[in-house]
C-alpha cells in the first residue's frame, strides 16, 4: 500500500512537472503572440483593480498621477523610436548588391541542390515540407548504416552504432510528428528543430570511426549521417534568419498600430486632468485611471511577449556544428 502511494505521489508530481513545462514552452515559444499579450494585459488591469480595492492605490492627489501617465507617454515614444531603429535594421540587411544578392541565391541553391541529390527527389520549398524531407533523409541514412555489418570483432562498435541509430531515429520520429501537425509557417518548423543541433550525435559518430576498426562501407555511412546532421543544421540556422526578419517587421508594425491609440489615450487622460479639480471623482478613480493607465502599458506589454520568443529561439539556437550548448540539448 506504502508502495502504491508512492508510486502515485511520483505520478502525480511528474504529471505536474509535465503540465508546468507545457505551459512554459507555450509561454516562451507555441503561444500566439498577441494572445500572450492580451493575457497579460488582462492580468496587469486585474492587479490594478485589486490594488484599488484593498485601499493600496487610493488617487487622493493629481500630481502622481500626472508623473504616471507622463512616464508612459515618454515611455511610449522611446518603444516607437525602438520600432524604427528596428526596421532600420531590416532595411540594411535587404539592401545588397546585384553581386552579393546572385552569390546568395546561388549558395541557397547547390544546399537544396545537395538536398535534392540525397532524397532522390525535387526538394519543397517551403519550410516545414523542406525539413521534412531532411528528416526523412537522416533517418534513411541512419537505418541504412544500423543494417550494415560492423565487420569481425567489433561487438562494442555495434552495440555503440546500435544505441545511435535508436536515438536519433526516435528523435527524427518526434520532430517529424511536430512538423506534420503544425502550421506550414516558418516558426512552426523552426520550433520543431529547436531541441538539439546534433552535435553531441556528430561527436558519438567520429568517436565510433576514431575508437574502432569499422569496414569502408560502415565507415563511409557515418560520414554521409554526419553530412545529414550538418544539413539539418544549416536549415536550421536559415530559416531562423528568415524567421528573424519575419517576426521582428510583425513586431514594429504592431507596435505601430498599439503605440499611437495608447499614446493618444495616454494625452488624453494628462490633459483632462489639468482640468479636474483637486480631488478625482469615484467615477474616474475606479473606472477610468486603471483602464487607462493598463491601455498605456499595451506597447510594452507587445514588445515583451514578441522579444521574449526571438530571445528564446536565438538562445536555443545560439551555436553551429560542431558544437552546442546545455540551452540547445533540452
Amino acid at each position: 500500500m506504502a508502495d502504491r502511494n508512492t508510486n502515485g505521489g511520483d505520478s502525480s508530481e511528474k504529471d505536474v512537472r509535465s503540465r508546468v513545462d507545457r505551459i512554459r514552452e507555450w509561454v516562451l515559444l507555441r503561444g500566439d503572440r498577441l494572445t500572450l499579450a492580451a493575457l497579460l494585459l488582462v492580468g496587469l488591469l486585474a492587479v490594478f483593480y485589486l490594488l484599488v480595492v484593498l485601499r493600496v492605490i487610493r488617487f487622493r492627489r493629481l500630481q502622481p498621477v500626472y508623473y504616471v501617465f507622463s512616464g508612459l507617454i515618454s515611455g511610449n515614444l522611446t518603444l516607437i523610436t525602438v520600432v524604427v531603429s528596428i526596421n532600420q535594421l531590416l532595411l540594411s540587411r535587404e539592401l545588397q548588391t546585384p553581386g552579393e544578392l546572385e552569390s546568395q541565391i546561388q549558395n541557397v541553391d547547390e544546399f537544396k541542390h545537395r538536398v535534392e541529390d540525397a532524397a532522390g527527389r525535387i526538394a519543397p520549398v517551403r519550410p516545414a515540407p523542406f525539413l521534412d524531407l531532411l528528416m526523412e533523409n537522416t533517418r534513411q541514412e541512419a537505418q541504412r548504416l544500423g543494417g550494415l555489418a560492423i565487420g569481425p570483432g567489433c561487438d562494442d562498435a555495434w552495440d555503440e552504432i546500435d544505441d545511435l541509430v535508436t536515438s536519433v531515429t526516435r528523435h527524427i520520429d518526434s520532430v517529424t510528428a511536430l512538423l506534420t501537425s503544425s502550421e506550414t509557417s516558418t516558426f512552426r518548423a523552426l520550433s520543431a528543430t529547436l531541441t538539439t543541433n546534433y552535435a553531441e550525435e556528430i561527436y558519438r559518430a567520429r568517436k565510433i570511426q576514431v575508437t574502432h576498426d569499422l569496414t569502408e562501407e560502415t565507415d563511409e555511412a557515418l560520414d554521409r549521417l554526419v553530412d545529414r546532421f550538418k544539413e539539418v543544421d544549416i536549415a536550421r540556422q536559415y530559416f531562423k534568419s528568415v524567421y528573424l526578419q519575419e517576426e521582428l517587421s510583425s513586431l514594429s508594425r504592431v507596435l505601430l498600430y498599439a503605440g499611437l491609440p495608447a499614446e493618444t489615450i495616454s494625452v488624453v487622460v494628462l490633459l483632462s486632468l489639468t482640468t479636474s479639480p483637486g480631488d478625482i471623482s469615484p467615477l474616474v478613480r475606479f473606472a477610468v485611471l486603471p483602464v487607462t493607465a493598463a491601455a498605456g502599458l499595451v506597447p510594452l506589454v507587445l514588445l515583451f511577449s514578441f522579444i521574449l520568443r526571438t530571445a528564446t529561439v536565438t538562445q536555443r539556437t545560439a551555436a553551429s556544428l560542431p558544437f552546442t550548448t546545455p540551452k540547445q540539448e533540452r
